[in-house]
């Protein structure tokens, strides 16, 4: 990848976006970082895959860490969720380069783009009452400890094949399911993210499709917005929050399925 200060800029840019963009509500650095490296960049997207694990795997570390100082992580649930991600991620990591380059880019959009559309139009509390009234988690909540071992295996799988961390689905399920406030919510599944994410890493670099100057550059700057999204979180309101988010993935996920369709 040949470097100038523009290249340089903007990976700070979206390394600094990604890691304020988890910070604040979870959510994982692919939404930004692989539209980066493929669309802007021109990179694979198998390489923006494992690049985009590794800078998530730095952004779970390190905001989990300042949610675990302000209590708002519960460790059991997360250390069984990564238990069978961390399996699960490595295996997907193993699958990515078999898959199309443009099926990948195609599926990833799509997701990108429902969701942010959701959360735009409905909102994060909506979204919650609605799951709420439409699904019995009695059941599910007398065998916690399976369902959380079959999440975290199906989670981590996904992760792996796509490169994308998948925080905030961790995040939602914990709220969904098992009634978490979203603050402790964000926390556990930064917690689980950490291990999920490194697992799948591995298997990228094993594949050798990592881009080992955009993570020294991105992943600093991610640090840094990891550090301030999550020091500010607790101040932001979750609704407004939500559709931001929704917004941002929604303009995104439609820039990657262009790319692919017109380009």
């Amino acid at each position: 990848m040949t470097i100038d200060y523009l290249t340089i800029f903007l990976l700070m840019i979206s390394g600094f976006g990604s890691g304020l963009f988890i910070g604040l509500g979870s959510g994982t650095t692919g939404t930004i970082m692989i539209t980066f490296l493929t669309v802007f960049m021109g990179h694979s997207i198998h390489q923006a895959i494992g690049t985009s694990l590794m800078i998530d795997c730095i952004i779970g570390g390190i905001a989990g860490l300042i949610y675990i100082k302000h209590r708002n992580v519960n460790i059991r649930p997360g250390l069984l969720l990564a238990f069978t991600g961390v399996i699960g991620a490595f295996i997907g990591s193993r699958f990515t380069s078999s898959a199309p380059e443009s099926g990948l880019a195609i599926v990833i959009g799509f997701i990108m783009i429902v969701l942010g559309a959701n959360f735009l139009i409905n909102g994060f509390q909506k979204n919650i009452d609605f799951v709420e009234s439409k699904i019995n988690f009695k059941g599910i909540l007398k065998h916690k400890t399976i369902f959380l071992f079959i999440t975290g295996l199906f989670l981590g799988f996904m992760c792996g094949f796509m490169g994308v961390g998948l925080a905030g689905i961790v995040g939602l399920t914990l709220i969904f399911v098992f009634g978490y406030e979203i603050h402790k919510a964000v926390g556990t599944a930064l917690i689980m993210i950490f291990f999920i994410s490194g697992s799948g890493t591995i298997g990228h670099i094993i594949n050798n499709e990592i881009i080992y100057t955009a993570i020294i550059i991105a992943g600093f700057s991610a640090a840094l917005g990891a550090i301030s999204g999550s020091l500010v979180a607790n101040k932001i309101n979750e609704d407004k929050l939500g559709r931001l988010i929704g917004t941002v993935i929604l303009i995104l996920g439609t820039i990657m399925l262009l790319k692919y369709f017109l380009i």
